[in-house]
This record gives C-alpha cells, structure tokens and sequence, in this order.
C-alpha cells in the first residue's frame, strides 16, 4: 500500500495561524461583501495549507519490483573464449525475453570496465603479448573478482530490485571477493553465479617449488616440485640448475596435486635460478609448464673442531669434509689460548674433551658465540667427558640440552643377587637368571663384594658374600645352579641379611629375581600387621610408604630390619603371572627401583642397570642402536634400524625444554638439541670415533648424519647486519628488509634504497620504509616476464654501509607465467557460498533470476511539486475574486 512521510514536520506550526485568518475575515465581513470575503478567505486559507504542505517535502512511496539487472563477465585466461561468445549470446536472450528496467554490463579480468551496451562489450579489446603493457586495455592475466562486484554498484537505480548475474570460473588471482560480500549484503544485492567453462581440459603444470631455508653451498638438499593436474597423465619432470640440466625423473601423474622430490647440491654460494618444468603427454597449454625461482645459496658451513683425542679427529673431519662442510682442527688447550679462533666459524664441536681442558676464558668466549652471534655448539661424549669432575654443574651444561650425572668415585659395594630357582623358573628361565648373575659379575670391580642366594623352599648360597677377585670360582659356581621346590622369598631375605651382617661396605644392595609367587612369612597376615602398627617409621625417622599389596604388609617386619641396617633392596619382576603389586611394594619398602622383564633376554640387562646404577656409574658401555624419538632435519633420511650398533654412552637427563631426537635406551636420550640465546646447542652421548661409534666409521649414515646435525646446529645469518628477502605477491613484489645492531638492536630512521633492473633491462629505484622497529619495506608492481628475473640489488647510503651491502648479496625474482595459467577447474564452492550468502543461487534458472522477491525497494515521489502548483492556483483564483467586484455586485 502506497505509504506518505514527511521529510520534515516543523512547518505544521504555521497552521496555528488559520484561526487568525478567519478570525480578521469575520470582522472585515459586512453585508454587501460578505460572500466575496468569504470566498477570499476560502482561498487564502488553501494557499496557507498547500504552501505548509510543501514545505513538509513529503513524499509518496510505492513498491516496486522492477529488475535492475548487472551482467558481469569473467574474460580472464583461464576462462574458455568460446564460453565468452556463448555468454553474451546468452545475455542477449535473457534481455530480449525478461525485459528488465535496467540492464548493465561489467566485463572484467585483471579490472573491470562497465558498458550500457552489448555493442560495447563486444567491441572491447583485450590485452595480449604485445600490448601487456597498456593501461587502457583489459589484461587477462588476473581475475579481480573483488573489483568487479563493486563496479556494479554505484549504477543500481534506486527502488529496483538488484541483481548481479556472475559468470565466472571463480580462481580469483587478485583481491578478495569477501570483501565485496559484506557490501552486496548491506545493499540487497542478490548474487546469481554461474559457472564458467576453463579454457582447456587437458593440462599439467608446475605450481610451486620448494626450497628449504637456508641453503648452504655444496650440501644436498631435498627440492620438492609441486605439480598440479587436471587429469591422470604421463609426464616427466626436469630440473635445471644454472641453466644446466640436474636431474630429471618420469612420473604418473594423479589428477590433483602432485609432489614430486629431487636432491641436488648447489656447487657455489649466491644468487642461483632452479627451474622444473613438466612434459605431459597430451598438455594443451604451455605456457605455465615452467617454473624458475631464485634460491640464495649461503657458504658452506665452516666448523672448529676440538677433538680431545687429536689422533682420533680425522674420523669426523674427513666426514664432514666429504659434505661440503669447511672443517678446522684445534685442541681444547688452543680455545683456551686464543678466543679468536672463533671468529668467522658457523659451529664449534667439542668431542670427548675434559671438562679442565677449557679454561674459563674459553667457556665465556663459547657461550658468547651461541648466545649472543647465533653459532652452533655441538657437544660429543666419549669415556673421557668427565676427566676429574666432569661437566656436571658447570657453565658448559648449562648451554646444553641435558644435565649430565655428576662423576662419582667408586664407592665400596656388597652386593646380594637373590635368584628365585622355583619349579616356576624350569623351562629354560633358569638359564636366563644365570646368564643375569654372570653379567652382573662382569660388571664389580675385584675388590667390590657378590653373594649369589639361589631360593624355593628355603635358600641355597650359590656364592658366599666375599670380593669377586678374578671372578672365575663365582663363575663357575653360578654356571651350576639348577631350579626346583617351591617359593619362598622370606627365607631368602632373612639368608641376605646374614650374608651381609658383617658387611663394612658403604652400599649394601639387594637384587631379588622372581615371579612374586610366594609363601607367607612365619607368623602369618597378624604378625606382619603387628609390625606394621608397631613400626610408623623406619630407623632413618622416615615415614613408611604406601604400599599395593597386602601381602607386603607381612613382609613389613623383616623390611624394617633391612632399613635399620642400611640395606637397600630392587626388584626384578620374571615369569608367567607374577605378582606385580608385591614385587612393587617389596621394592618400595626397600628404597629401590622395580623393573619388569617382558622378555627372557630382557632380565641380563636389567641386572647389569641396576648394578650401574647403585655403583654411581653414567658411562655404560654395551652395544645399542639408537631409537628415534622425534623427526627432525638433522636425522632425515638416515636408517638407524639398518646400521651397525655404537658400543657405549654417558647417561644423563634431558632438560625441560629440551627435544630429544634420539634415544639410547628409553628415556635416556643419545641425540638432543635446544636454542640458547640466538643459537643452537647439540649433544651426542656416545662419541664420534673409533671406540664406541667404531662401526659407523664406514657407515654412509655415519657422514649424512654428520652433516645433517651441523648444517642444522650452524650460525643461520650474522646477528647484526641486514637481512632482506623479495617475495612476489600476485602482480606485486614485496621487499622486506630488517637492520640490527651489533648488540642485537633495533636500526631505526634508515632509508635503505633497492635498485630494481626489469627483466628488458629498464631500472628504477625506490626506498623501503619503516613499518616497525628495525624493519622497512615497500611494494612494486610487476609485469610477467617467463624465464626472465627481476633483479633487486641493495644501494649503500641511507644509514646502510657498503660492508653491509656486501653481506647482504642480490635477490631475484622470476615471474615465470601469471597466476591466471593456473588453470583449476572451476570454484564451485566460492561461487555457490557467494551465491546463497547473498539470497541468489548457483547456476540458476533464467526465471528465477528476474522472479519477484519483494526486494524492490520503494519508488519515492517527491510531492511538494504539486502542492506549490496548488498553492498558486489558490493565488490566481484569490486575486481574480478581488479583481472582479462585478460579480458581487451583480449578486447584491
């Protein structure tokens, strides 16, 4: 219904003056005249109320539903020029038979253009090769999807309804088309999309290459070519270095992404170009089967190497060597004497150097090269680590990833193995607590104490309680023991406690081997529960711990009088359905670890842990493979599982922050690194020579690892200087460059000037400016250019020195095809989400574009016109009524 408003209201006051009007006219009015006044009054009392009226400026406003309908056409590359032609043939039709009330057209690619007319649109022309660089033509090389929906508003007549008809493949290159949408939405424009045709079916082309960060001269990095296809294809890949042909490989190519990896090597530091391009059988456009991109090769890494054996350096020297890395000897005595044999190296190795060997002068001097210049410090283990105190405590751990156990001097020890010889341990198991017993007499020293306590029923002293000496009577009375009876594990603990009654040894230590399948203690569950009440602590004054078993509650008697005596006590959990809980609580009750065999060949390692860790000892040398913990750079690619064993490594702990790569045993790391300050710190707990890494010494992944751990540890860039890249963003080249001090600072108020050389040869420079502290910027149009570079070279002046210039090298940048030669199928996902979030449709009907949806708005119509032209007809009729008395008179 048609509705009136008001634009303003304050003339309505004026009205008030009616009752004076009429009010005078009465007084005026005599008997010959009264009808003339009566009239005039009539009248004047019209203008009075059509001159208010007008001044209100109201206005009529009426529903509308006529379309205004704006056709915006995608002419981009990747869109098929017969779908174009087809289009405006369409669009024509659509005109003809729905008749809007306006029609529009926006064609569009890199920008948008607008036309009254399909005459228009047809005579455009298009950019091509030739004419790329003018600035009045269409260029199909971007699709602008964002600019061309905001081209259609500003023409919408208002009080009609909205509609934008897309035809569009969607691959927007430039701009975002979300920008657009909260804007279409505000002003009720319903979006209509409909799919455009690709301009090829059959294609394959090179999208990306893959370079990791900072690339060293002569190492072998891993180049991954990411290949996009539209359909399965048989293509090769090629890849060039230099312009010279590196390495090329025949692939199937799956519809989809592909990825498709090389290593190579870059033989020399700088600016050097790697191209790929695909060959695939049956590809319709080649154009974009190529693709360059610039990579800055840094030096090859240059490492100091303090080797604590110096007869032993050349094992990894010679290795790193063969990598490509720049590899300098020194003794730990030269990095006390002379610091500067620091200057200019990426990463310090210190391998099996003792921790007097270097001074404090040396250790300030590595702890100012990790933290404050960014090196690398790898630190290899070996048996002489420790020297007198070892590392534990001191400045050189404290950059480390780990904490390693103090040295301790070997402290006297008697030791009591009990072997559960049970009917239970038949079958073999027997043989294996043997075989644990004998590797944990290899372990004592001669003057150290063993006494072997094999038990069922009642204990059977194997070994009686005396120094090992030369170990071979105790080996020959361990190699007799045979299993039979019953359990009883009480009576065996009551035998240990009198084998080591007389003992003066400061370690007093019991191993008990058995499955936990006991017999109770004389005096049954009451008499073990006594002990419980009556003894709250232990004879330290330390309260006893909970327990799991009520079993162990019976065993509390006899485990107080261990403590009291200072006896010590670990389990080890063998056999089918043992008694977890008991053999746990046993060894709580004790002070000491439990540990659980899941396999027969499991229970000699145990043993020989155990033993090491009561004698206080962190190098434990045994052959391992290590086990990787977590993936990493610096361990890709080597198989651990497949190469030989190391022979040894120091125990330690890792720190919180630390990650641990490799493992030697579980929770014992072999391989950690973590950042101290700007740099990297490494350890290796085995060493890297021919003692325990004897057998990797011929190993490939000996050398590979090698490399791998240094590349990864050393100096990434100086921490002072300029550090700057150039990124290509769509059209446009963004140049980021960031400037620090010599203490790590920030360099404010610079303005660095790159000169830009196009790829015909033409240059310009610009200045970079600041966009936060210490770092500066700016943006630069681009033109494509196929194997052609871009080249950006740093200027001195603007607080940049030359020093600085020369540190920081040129950059490059390729602009291979544009991003429009991506040729992806069509976006249906965008178009229909910008379609439906706009209240249209995807690929809809032609009725349902131009189909009323009470969207129209309102058609305004501004009234005051009218009403001024009554109020002067009011006037003319006024004075005609005063300017012809005749009439009155005639009437008197």
């Amino acid at each position: 219904m048609p509705t009136v408003t008001l634009v303003s209201a304050w003339p309505l006051l004026l009205l008030l003056a009616l009752p004076l009007v009429w009010l005078l006219a009465r007084r005026r009015r005599t008997g010959t005249e009264s009808a003339r006044i009566l009239g005039a009054t009539a009248l004047r009392t019209g203008i009075l109320a059509a001159l208010v009226a007008a001044l209100c400026q109201p206005v009529l406003q009426r529903a509308s539903e006529a379309v205004s309908v704006a056709y915006v056409l995608d002419v981009s590359g990747s869109v098929s020029p017969r779908f174009v032609e087809e289009a405006m043939e369409w669009i024509a039709q659509l005109d003809a038979r729905h008749e809007p009330a306006q029609s529009r057209y926006v064609v569009f690619a890199d920008r948008a253009r607008v036309f009254e007319s399909l005459e228009d649109v047809r005579a455009l022309p298009v950019a091509d090769e030739d004419s790329a660089g003018r600035a009045d033509l269409i260029h199909p090389g971007a699709t602008d999807l964002e600019e061309a929906l905001l081209a259609t508003l500003p023409g919408f007549e208002p009080g009609r309804a909205k509609r934008i008809v897309l035809l569009s493949d969607g691959n927007q290159t430039e701009g975002e088309v979300w920008r657009a949408m909260r804007r279409l939405r505000n002003e009720g424009v319903r979006v209509f999309a409909v799919p455009a045709a690709v301009s090829v079916t059959d294609d394959a082309w090179v999208e990306e290459i893959v370079v990791p960060q900072d690339v060293r001269e002569r190492a072998e990095v891993e180049i991954e070519a990411r290949l996009f296809s539209r359909r399965p294809m048989q293509a090769t890949v090629e890849l060039a270095l230099g312009g010279w042909p590196a390495a090329s490989r025949s692939v199937a190519l799956a519809q989809g992404e592909n990825r498709v990896s090389f290593r190579v090597r870059f033989p020399r530091a700088g600016s050097q170009d790697l191209t790929v391009r695909v060959s695939a059988q049956g590809d319709q456009m080649a154009r974009n089967d190529a693709l360059t991109r610039d990579v800055f090769v840094l030096p090859r890494p240059h490492v100091l190497y303090v080797e604590g054996g110096a007869q032993a350096a050349r094992h990894l020297a010679g290795a790193l060597e063969a990598q490509g890395i720049r590899v300098s000897l020194a003794a730990p005595e030269d990095l006390s004497e002379d610091p500067r044999l620091l200057a200019g190296k990426d990463a310090v190795i210190l391998s099996d150097v003792r921790a007097e060997s270097l001074g404090a002068r040396a250790v300030q001097s590595l702890q100012a090269f990790v933290r404050d210049y960014g090196g690398g410090l790898i630190f290899a283990a070996g048996e002489n680590t420790y020297g007198e105190e070892g590392f534990s405590g001191s400045e050189i751990e404290r950059l480390l990833p780990v904490r390693f156990e103090a040295k301790r001097k070997r402290q006297d020890l008697d030791l009591v193995l009990l072997i559960d010889r049970s009917s239970s341990m038949r079958k073999g198991k027997i043989e294996v607590a043997k075989a644990a017993a004998l590797s944990t007499l290899d372990l004592l020293d001669p003057e150290q104490g063993l006494a072997v306590v094999a038990f069922d029923a009642k204990p059977h002293v194997i070994v009686p309680l005396a120094p090992v000496g030369d170990k071979r009577q105790a080996e020959d009375l361990i190699s007799r023991m045979t299993s039979s009876g019953q359990t009883n594990i009480y009576g065996a603990l009551e035998e240990a406690m009198r084998q080591l009654a007389d003992s003066k040894a400061e370690i007093k230590h019991i191993i008990l081997l058995s499955d936990g399948l006991t017999a109770p203690p004389p005096g049954g569950q009451s008499a073990g529960q006594a002990w419980v009440k009556m003894l709250l602590r232990r004879g330290d004054g330390s309260p006893w711990p909970d327990v799991e078993s009520d079993m162990a509650t019976q065993f509390a008697g006899i485990m107080a009088q261990l403590a009291a005596a200072k006896i010590t006590l670990s389990t080890v959990v063998f056999g089918e359905g043992p008694d977890v809980k008991f053999m746990r609580s046993l060894a709580k009750l004790g002070s000491g670890q439990t540990y659980i065999a899941k396999a027969d060949e499991d229970v000699p390692s145990l043993f020989a842990g155990e033993t090491r860790r009561v004698r206080g000892d962190a190098v434990v040398e045994e052959p391992f493979r290590p086990l990787v913990k977590a993936s990493s750079p610096a361990i890709a690619g080597v198989d651990f599982a497949a190469g030989p064993a190391l022979k040894g490594y120091v125990e330690s702990r890792p720190k919180r922050f630390s990650d641990v790569l490799l493992e030697a045993k579980k929770d014992l790391p072999l391989l950690a690194e973590t950042h101290y300050g700007l740099g990297k710190t490494v350890v290796f707990l085995s060493d890297v020579k021919n003692r325990w890494a004897a057998d990797w010494l011929q190993w490939p992944g000996y050398a590979r690892l090698w490399g791998q751990v240094v590349r990864e540890a050393a100096r990434r860039e100086a921490a002072d200087g300029v550090k700057w890249q150039v990124v290509r963003e769509g059209r446009r080249a963004r140049v980021e460059l960031t400037a620090l001090g010599a203490d790590g600072s920030f360099r404010n108020g610079l303005l660095p000037q790159v000169r830009i050389t196009a790829p015909q040869g033409s240059s310009s420079t610009v200045t970079l400016r600041q966009i936060a502290p210490g770092r500066y910027q700016t943006e630069v149009p681009l033109a494509a250019a196929g194997g052609q570079s871009w080249r950006f070279e740093l200027l001195p002046g603007g607080g940049i020195g030359a020093a600085d210039v020369a540190r920081a090298g040129v950059r490059r940048l390729f602009y291979s095809y544009p991003d429009e030669y991506r040729l992806l199928p069509p976006d249906l996902v965008l178009l229909r989400a910008l379609s439906e979030q706009t209240g249209g449709s995807l690929a809809p009907p032609e009725e349902e574009i131009f189909k009323p949806r009470a969207d129209g708005g309102l058609r305004s119509l501004a009234l005051w016109p009218y009403l001024a032209a009554a109020a002067l007809l009011f006037f003319l009729l006024d004075i005609l009524v005063r300017r012809a008395p005749w009439s009155w008179r005639r009437v008197r």
